[in-house]
């Protein structure tokens, strides 16, 4: 039953990608010149934590695939991918804010990822200063994609493991509220800034819970209600991933885990990154909201 599910599951995320290739002619054009500028974390980068081992050489930015190439391939436009690792709210637009291992160390004390394996587009400064130069100038540009906060969780998910107070689920209850209400802030500068000289096809991708566990589930819907709200006033559409991966799942109890859907680590546990089935699920939500008015 469990290998038929497991079909099931591949086979519905594939279908749906499938589908999302007949709409593309509306989001496609003429011009060889435009460009579709990725902006986000690890999601969007396309990290996977099993090309790094003490046996095989640190891998290059080439070896890590994320739904926008994806995207980009199936809608065959030039992709701009700067996406960081570890990138949060914060460190999006604020030189030296705390991230989760972009210019800081990583969860597991990985060094800096910007820094040592490199990401695909190299730019010196903030994300938001480079996609606010690159939307000044290229004029080509008319697809964006941005994704970003489930590192926001994650740091509070790491302080709540460290020193929880008085438990991990009340650590979560009294420090959540200030990690949205950051999050909002941030979000409201960077799609202002995005906006700023940029008035085409923004698409704002939510984030999808990496556990069938209800905490995760509540913190992941909490943040999405905020970019929700935020993205609202600036026009942008909304790749939504949560219920993706949730309607996926459905046949595991919701684990997408147990789906196939995120990198497993054991035979157990799983990485909270997408595999290659996970990442076209992502692809399609991103091509299907492109298309719906």
């Amino acid at each position: 039953m469990r290998t038929k599910r497991k079909v099931f599951s591949g086979f519905m995320a594939r279908q749906i990608l499938a589908i999302a290739v007949l709409a593309t002619p509306m989001l496609a054009g003429n011009d060889t010149n435009y460009t579709y500028l990725a902006l986000g974390d690890s999601i969007a980068f396309g990290m996977n934590p099993l090309l790094f081992s003490p046996t095989l050489p640190t891998p290059t930015p080439s070896e890590f695939i994320g739904y926008p190439e994806t995207v980009g391939q199936v809608v065959n436009v030039q992709l701009v991918n700067a996406a960081c690792p570890g990138e949060t709210s914060a460190s999006f637009w604020i030189a030296g804010a705390l991230d989760n291992g972009c210019l800081d160390p990583g969860p597991d004390g990985q060094p800096p990822f910007k820094t040592t394996v490199g990401l695909h587009t190299n730019y010196t400064g903030t994300q938001l200063a480079f996609a606010e130069s690159q939307l000044a100038t290229n004029k080509h540009i008319n697809f964006v994609t941005l994704g970003i906060g489930g590192n926001d969780l994650l740091l509070l998910e790491q302080q709540c493991t460290a020193a929880p107070v008085p438990s991990f689920a009340g650590c979560v209850e009294q420090y959540l509220p200030g990690v949205l209400q950051s999050f909002g802030a941030n979000l409201t500068v960077i799609l202002k800034g995005l906006r700023a000289n940029y008035g085409g096809l923004l698409i704002v991708v939510n984030n999808y819970s990496p556990s069938s566990n209800s905490l995760f589930i509540e913190a992941v819907q909490a943040l999405n209600q905020v970019m929700t709200q935020v993205g609202a006033s600036f026009g942008v559409k909304f790749a939504d991933s949560f219920t993706a991966f949730q309607i996926a799942s459905a046949f595991y109890g919701g684990d997408p885990c147990a789906a196939g859907l995120l990198i497993r680590l054991t035979p157990t546990t799983c990485d909270v990154h997408p595999t290659p089935l996970g990442r076209d699920l992502l692809a399609a939500t991103v091509i299907f909201s492109s298309v719906v008015k």
